[in-house]
């Protein structure tokens, strides 16, 4: 059983783990899991390196192989990268460019973001907010605004209203931007996992017809008097089904691999980094690890990135599929994604 420690979307659990509050049914129909290859990240040798995968012929062929090698990619080590993924790379140049303006922000404007106007859920979180490791980064969050008539379990986070900055006229087309192009990617990914798994390719993405679709500035703060194992986030694992993470060029993410030895997940140009989520492992009976991550402090350079978390509706069920991987392996009862996100954002934290 892995111990994780969350700083800001941490906490301390076992991994995957999230104690069911209520069971509904979506309607929607249900699957078995066809037999798969088992594999867990002892498979990973000391120093693997992250996959690299290109999307373009599952985009334009739905290419079964491409779908089979993210979904082994996924089981093996939880994380991808992943090219041909059709991002235009303006889109991705104009938020890191939002991102930058508003961060260098005064502190007065940034104090008018601040997320105790908007219950937590969105806006700018200082550094040093979040405890321990987190005082070394400043966060901005944003929900994507979908329209919805949920009032279930969790419904009041949908309604927590964004805080856009007044002074910054590009920032919200170019975030809103990226957004729609991220849950575009989010449906192809989620309907290339589950052509892997051997489910129909729409399983997760008729699921997503209201997704939990959250997106994190991030902005890493240099020390240059930091140790080398200095973290400016800690250990965690995302709470959602799949992220999509585009870094600058400084770098810090490592992924957890055997034997508590860290991966190097350095940026790629053109590439982003995509991981599965708590969320997904849930779905998936613990056959898709939510691995643990972390990201260094910089030292000489700040850091930026951007990530992208994606959920299902809040009124589907997350109901396990297919058997555990082994006879010890944790076990999901099901729940909705609504009291499922509910339980984690008020119990575990921004």
């Amino acid at each position: 059983m892995t111990v994780i420690v969350r700083a800001g979307r941490q906490f301390t659990t076992p991994c995957g783990q999230a104690d069911p509050q209520e069971t509904v049914r979506s309607g929607i129909p249900c699957f078995e899991l066809p037999a798969l290859a088992c594999l867990d990240l002892m498979n990973v040798a000391a120093g693997e390196t992250i996959d690299v995968i290109d999307l373009a012929a599952w985009r334009t062929n739905a290419d079964e192989a491409t779908a089979l090698r993210l979904v082994e990619s996924f089981q093996r080590t939880g994380f991808a990268y992943v090219t041909g993924h059709g991002v235009p790379g303006d889109t991705v140049a104009g938020v890191f460019d939002a991102s930058r303006q508003l961060f260098h922000q005064d502190a007065e404007a940034l104090d008018a973001l601040h997320y105790r106007h908007a219950s937590n859920y969105h806006g700018y979180v200082p550094a040093g907010v979040i405890p321990g490791t987190g005082s070394f980064h400043e966060i901005y969050d944003t929900g994507m605004e979908i329209a919805t008539t949920y009032e279930g379990p969790g419904a009041f986070m949908r309604r927590v209203p964004n805080l856009w900055p007044t002074d910054l006229p590009g920032f919200k087309p170019a975030v809103q931007r990226y957004q729609v192009a991220m849950r575009a990617l989010c449906d192809e990914i989620l309907g290339a996992i589950s052509t892997g798994l051997g489910l129909p390719t729409d399983f997760f993405t008729i699921r997503c017809a209201e997704p939990h679709a959250q997106m994190r500035l991030l902005h890493y703060l240099p020390r240059h008097d930091a140790p080398d194992d200095a973290l400016s986030v800690g250990r965690h694992s995302d709470y959602e089904a799949v992220t999509i993470l585009a870094q600058d060029n400084v770098g810090g993410l490592q992924v957890c691999g055997p034997d508590e030895q860290w991966i190097n997940v350095p940026p790629i140009e053109g590439a982003f980094v995509i991981n599965a989520g708590d969320m997904l492992t849930f779905w998936t009976n613990g056959r898709m690890p939510a691995t643990p991550h972390r990201v260094l402090t910089p030292r000489t350079e700040e850091r930026y990135s951007v990530a992208f978390f994606y959920g299902t509706s809040y009124d589907v069920l997350i109901e396990p599929i297919g058997e555990p991987m082994t006879d010890e392996a944790q076990e999901y009862a099901p729940i909705t994604t609504g009291a499922y996100m509910e339980k984690r954002f008020t119990e575990d934290g921004i």
